[in-house]
């Protein structure tokens, strides 16, 4: 079985086993931050079974996104939503066995050296874990793929420099101010005012350098806020197009169906 087909099962079967909310205690013991950027904060930490623990210890995390087709960074937040069940504070009768074997496949995706966690103790293992996931999750080269997501992308389109001639489509009010479609010449172009009605920035939508899009629109219902950005579901050309935005309008990347 290659890398991609793998993890969509063990995507599958997570969510199917972890499928209640946490109780406020639980929360409350060893907060993480951000899951609900990944649709684990009202997920019930799953305990993988002993077969995927190996099989994901025996695999290659280190294919690229384009031969794998999917990059395994995804599975960091899988691991870290379930730190709250291994520290102190959320329980008192710790599997150290199944703890251990979770930090030797994060340390295995993050290619970092095992021995690192070795000198620390056990609740110190699990804060240097929480404390590396918020350094990923600040970076936006690697948050495009530490979500599951099997649309194409990121994409970060082409900044326009004029904004002449541009027919209107639609607008969205958002917290941050206004996001406009507008079309010119067979490409669509996204344009991001602040409250001032000031532009934030403007792109040309494109699937590559030479690959525009020509046609855009937003979903019925498309804004989710979550606490590390915005989520703009829309469609491009009959196919899911997701954008996300810092929670201040700033720019991102964007993903294609295809």
């Amino acid at each position: 079985m290659n890398i991609k087909c793998y993890m969509l099962l063990l995507i599958l079967n997570s969510f199917a086993f972890a499928t209640h909310s946490q109780t406020d205690s639980t929360k409350d013991c060893y907060p993480i931050q951000y899951l609900d950027f990944f649709g684990l904060d009202q997920m019930e930490a799953v305990k993988w079974p002993e077969s995927e623990l190996v099989g994901m210890l025996n695999m290659d995390f280190t294919q690229t996104y384009e031969a794998a087709g999917i990059k395994t960074n995804f599975v960091v937040p899988m691991i870290v939503y379930q730190l709250k069940d291994y520290h102190p504070r959320c329980n008192s009768n710790v599997d150290r066995t199944y703890f251990n074997q979770l930090a030797l496949i994060y340390c295995k995706i993050r290619e970092m050296d095992p021995s690192i966690l070795q000198s620390k103790t056990h609740e110190e293992q699990v804060d240097f874990i929480r404390d590396d996931y918020y350094h990923q999750v600040a970076n936006d080269q690697y948050l495009p793929y530490m979500e599951f997501n099997m649309d194409d992308g990121p994409f970060y389109g082409i900044d326009l420099v004029q904004a002449d001639s541009l027919e209107e489509v639609s607008c969205q009010i958002t917290a941050f101010g206004e996001l406009c479609i507008f079309k010119r010449a067979e490409k669509m172009i996204l344009v991001c005012y602040d409250l001032q009605k000031k532009v934030m920035w403007q792109k040309i939508i494109t699937r590559e350098p030479d690959r525009y899009l020509g046609d855009l629109n937003f979903t019925e219902q498309p804004l989710h806020k979550t606490s590390l950005a915005t989520v703009i579901k829309m469609y491009a050309e009959g196919e899911r197009f997701t954008l996300y935005l810092k929670n201040n309008g700033a720019f991102m990347y964007y993903f294609h169906s295809w």
